[in-house]
């Protein structure tokens, strides 16, 4: 299963719809919030996902739990577990939920570490990058046995960083 993942693009259609172009086998589209689109835009797109910290999001829930091919997933735009200021009660919440993953946002900077037997993955900001490179996106390739994982670049649609989880095995990342 692929499942392509986004973060703040803050209204920018023009870099959702490149991202749609480049992963047109996706099989699940996710906003993490800041999106600042219609709900109906989303969903005609096949765009599923939470809100964001911005006023203008769609009615979409805070939070989701939910499982990918076996991998149970937590997600949430990040705001309300303090992500700016570290990842422990992001972490507290994915424990308590018994994930195998927790993908938020808000940050604007990818991130994509294990830590303790949960992969955390921040794609970055799709529009509004902080990480004094271009926008960015992930793609999770999720299969029963194994998870990989690809934050790229939206101009050049090349891997930035990556990371392979085998169930039950410390991941490898390069």
């Amino acid at each position: 299963m692929k499942i392509v993942v986004f973060s703040d693009n803050h209204r920018d259609r023009e870099v959702v719809g490149r991202i749609l172009l480049l992963n047109p086998d996706a099989d699940r589209i996710l906003s993490l919030g800041d999106s600042e689109m219609r709900e109906d835009e989303l969903s005609a797109l096949g765009i599923y996902g939470v809100k964001g910290n911005y006023p203008f999001e769609p009615d979409f829930p805070d939070e989701l739990t939910t499982v990918f091919e076996g991998w149970k997933t937590f997600i949430a735009h990040g705001h309300r577990y303090g992500v700016k200021n570290g990842l422990y009660w992001l972490s507290e919440r994915a424990r308590a939920e018994e994930c195998d993953m927790a993908l938020f946002g808000h940050t604007h900077t990818p991130f994509l570490e294990e830590r303790d037997g949960i992969v955390f993955l921040n794609p970055g900001s799709a529009a509004r990058p902080r990480s004094g490179s271009g926008g960015t996106y992930a793609v999770i390739e999720a299969s029963e046995s194994e998870l990989k994982i690809a934050i790229r670049d939206v101009d050049a649609n090349k891997a930035l960083h990556t990371l392979s989880k085998r169930k039950g095995r410390t991941p490898s990342w390069r």
